[in-house]
């Protein structure tokens, strides 16, 4: 049977990756409810994704290093597999002996490692298997395969914990896992440049070549600046929204996870939106303008104070993440030759993704040491915040949501003051016109 090409292919191991991720999303969510439910502390509730992506950010130079020497099949099915493992490892320890938050610490950083791989070799391998047109069409399914899980994942994880327990959403995890390798055996992928067997330059210059390929190129420079402050800020408002919600609604796990789940539809309307408009030439100016909209609905959700203001605040927030994403990573593919993708790809996603640990690692002891404190009744910032959000146990992370939303804001002004930002489409020209030196071996 002929394997399918193009965009039928693509969409076949998309598919796998939506059941994936719905897995890994039940998981995420399930851990995070029995850590906040053992410790009940921000801290040890944001140790946990701090683990997973700052293992990501180590190990992606030398991953898109490796995804442009090795076939692309084969980067994509070791990574899903060594995750598959991870999850296995933890559902035996769940079933064999107890498990304390260190266990979940060290697969959480075992599966962050695979998914270096995951960005890079996705990203490059959409430029091998699509046409020009369809790259902002494909980059908003992907923004599905991250937004979809939130729909459901939290609601039904949070059933599961209720009548089955956390080995169950375990299970169903590694068995979407196992799905999504079978869906890259059935298709087929072409062969990138360079991986002609021919010997490439040593693993360190290949680890650093993105990173000068991104430097000499003062656009993309900035453009990757916008990204990594927009990833920061995000991280740490997004660390604290679930515990503001379990700290206002008496530690209510199923309205944290109906609230992420509505919030959920917002990114997945905000895909198929992307998708159906297909390419645009002035992808720039949608990326900032997402990013203003993200920043106003960020203050909403700190200023919130029931499930239908969390909801409404996160439905329209969260369907900005499609836009920036779908066109944003359209840019790089347009721009980044199709031979250095992997490299250059991997420093983006090293960057973008060292903003998520540097937030994670400050965001519970903002949460429980600064502003938790300083929104108590006597607490120093209670005079000014605490006629907009009260004072309590959820009253700081509000504030910490207020304040990451007009900081966002202003970084998409910013972002438009700036030329050399706002231009980017116009000032790097497309990859065809583009002499780019490959680093080869001396």
């Amino acid at each position: 049977m002929k394997r399918p090409t193009g965009f039928s292919a693509f969409s076949v191991i998309w598919s796998g990756q939506i059941a994936s991720a719905i897995g890994t999303r039940m998981t995420a969510f399930a851990l995070g409810i029995w850590i906040w439910d053992h410790t009940g502390r921000v801290l040890e509730f944001a140790l946990l994704e701090f683990c997973s992506f700052g293992a990501t950010v180590i190990f992606s130079p030398v991953a898109g290093a490796l995804v442009d020497r090795w076939n692309r099949r084969l980067t994509i099915i070791l990574s899903d597999l060594g995750s598959l493992a991870a999850t296995g490892v933890l559902l035996l320890l769940y079933t064999v002996t107890s498990v304390g938050v260190v266990e979940l610490y060290v697969v959480s950083t075992v599966t962050g490692a695979f998914l270096a791989f995951q960005y890079p070799a996705y990203s490059a391998t959409i430029t091998l298997m699509l046409e020009r047109g369809h790259y902002p069409r494909a980059n908003a399914m992907m923004s599905l395969v991250r937004n979809l899980p939130y729909v459901a994942a939290p609601a039904l994880a949070a059933l599961l914990l209720t009548f089955t327990g956390i080995k169950a959403i375990l299970a169903i995890d590694t068995l979407s896992y196992a799905l999504a390798i079978g869906t890259v055996f059935l298709v087929a992928i072409p062969k990138a440049p360079g991986q002609d067997g021919t010997v490439a330059a040593s693993m360190w210059r290949d680890s650093l070549y993105g990173f000068q390929y991104i430097v000499r190129r003062r656009p993309l420079l900035a453009l990757l600046s916008v990204s990594f402050l927009v990833s920061l800020i995000a991280a740490i408002t997004w660390t604290v929204m679930v515990p503001m919600v379990l700290a206002d609604t008496g530690n209510s796990a199923g309205q944290a996870g109906l609230v992420q789940s509505v919030g959920a539809i917002g990114g997945v309307l905000g895909g198929v939106l992307v998708g159906a408009a297909g390419r645009r030439s002035d992808k720039m100016r949608y990326v900032l303008a997402a990013i203003v909209c993200m920043g106003v609905f960020r203050i909403v959700y700190g200023l919130a104070d029931s499930f239908w203001l969390w909801s409404l605040s996160l439905l329209i927030g969260w369907g900005t993440i499609p836009v920036i994403d779908g066109y944003g990573q359209a840019i790089w593919q347009e721009k980044v030759e199709p031979a250095v993708q992997g490299r250059v790809f991997a420093a983006q996603m090293f960057m973008e993704n060292l903003s998520l640990p540097l937030a994670l690692g400050v965001s519970g002891v903002l949460a429980d040491r600064v502003f938790g404190p300083a929104m108590r009744p006597q607490g120093a910032l209670a005079p000014v915040f605490g006629h907009l959000v009260g004072t309590g146990r959820g009253a700081g992370m509000a504030v910490m949501c207020i304040i990451g939303g007009v900081l966002t804001i202003v970084l998409g002004v910013a972002g438009y003051a700036v030329p050399v930002a706002r231009r980017v489409e116009t000032l790097i020209p497309d990859s065809e016109a583009q002499a780019v030196e490959v680093p080869t071996s001396t």
